[in-house]
Parts: structure tokens; sequence; C-alpha cells
């Protein structure tokens, strides 16, 4: 496996240059214990570094002990930046954004051995996280753009279209992709997929169904990291 040029870990290693500067400059209304996070943050990017330059087939990576420590790491930091109470504080429009960048990026670290799983091949639709959901409210946003929530059946995410016969009830692939603001709203994915079947809500929806799109954005990602 060409781990040095893998897309999976060259978006986790941009998921992390994405945490290290939130934590660095965090704005969000509760505190953190901040030295704690970056000695977590540390930690991922040494097992990053050597799963980049291991060059072991995937099977190998799996039971790799830096993908065991990276995936504790990436939990510990979850506990640290998200704690109980961060749940019931008012988050401010201006750190809606942060909130959803923060939980991408962590989303990407934690389910790095899912898509190492899905075998040697660097494939850069599976750099990320496509899975089949449910448009469950669509509301226009103006300038030919609609604010919809799609449910995967164990969470919902806002996404931004522009599709112009997106309609409640259909299934699509969406593509968790890092957060971008339209208009004052932050979505958290794209889709990614014409009209799918029902039995895909929930589960990875297949690269022969997904829009290519998808595989310029992550290579566009990728192409930063050195």
């Amino acid at each position: 496996m060409d781990t040095r040029n893998d897309y999976r870990i060259l978006l986790a290693l941009d998921a992390y240059d994405r945490l290290e500067k939130r934590v660095r400059s965090w704005v969000l209304p509760w505190p953190i214990e901040k030295g704690k996070a970056m000695n977590a943050l540390s930690g991922i990017h040494k097992d990053l570094l050597k799963l980049r330059f291991s060059f072991l087939p995937y099977r190998m990576i799996l039971e790799s002990q830096e993908l065991n420590d990276l995936v504790s790491e990436a939990r510990l930091l979850y506990s640290l930046l998200f704690p109980r109470e961060s749940s019931s504080i008012h988050v401010p429009a201006k750190g809606v954004h942060a909130v959803a960048e923060v939980k991408y990026a962590l989303s990407i670290l934690l389910g790095l051995p899912s898509r190492i799983r899905l075998g040697d091949d660097n494939v850069p639709e599976h750099a990320v996280d496509i899975l089949g959901a449910e448009v469950v409210d669509v509301d226009e946003l103006g300038e030919g753009l609609k604010e919809t929530r799609a449910s995967t059946g164990s969470f919902a995410l806002t996404v931004v279209t522009n599709i112009g016969d997106i309609r409640k009830g259909q299934v699509r692939a969406i593509a968790i992709l890092p957060p971008v603001e339209f208009r004052g709203v932050v979505s958290e994915a794209m889709y990614a997929s014409d009209v799918i079947s029902s039995e895909l809500i929930g589960k990875r929806v297949g690269v022969d169904l997904v829009d290519r799109h998808v595989r310029a954005i992550v290579i566009d990602i990728a192409r930063n990291i050195r």
C-alpha cells in the first residue's frame, strides 16, 4: 500500500491541521484543557506520520499499534473539546462553522479504520464517508440554493445544495466534507448522487454511484499536504 500518497491518510493529516488551528485559537463559549488537547494532537500527528511512511498493506495497518493509539487519542480529544456541559451551551452564529469543522475533523480521524478497511487501492472517494441519507427537510435559501436536512438514520446533517429537483423523502448519497458556509448557513456535507434506493440509508455508497465532483474535492485537499 502506497501509504505516503494514500488519500485516506492525507485527509487525516488535513483533519489534524484543522484541529490544531482550531484548538490554538479556541473561540467556542466553553473552556477546554488546551494543554491536554495539544498533547493529544501531538500524539495523533506522530501516529499519522508513522502510518504515512509505513508502506504496510491495509490489513497490517488495521492491526498496528499506531492506528489503535490514534483512535484512542482522537476519542480523548473529542471528550476534551466537547465536554458534557457543552451540549447545553448556546453556540453563537459565528461559532457554528468552528463546531462543524471540529466535528468533521474528528470524524475523519475516528473513522480512519473503517476507511482503511476498504483495501489497498488508493481511491479518492474512500478518503471520506459517503453514506445513503434521506432528505427530511427542504427550505429555500435564495439565489438558487436550498437548505436541507439529510438523515442517515443515525445522525442528521445540514446540506446546502443547488439541486433544483431535491425533494423531501428522496434518498441520495451524501459526502461528508469540510463544512462550507453559504448565505449564513453552514453546510456539513454535499449530495453526491442522483436518487438511490432506500436500502442504502446509513450504508456506504459505492463509488460507481458517486458524483465525480467528490473525487475532485478530495484530490484538491490532498494536494496541500506535504
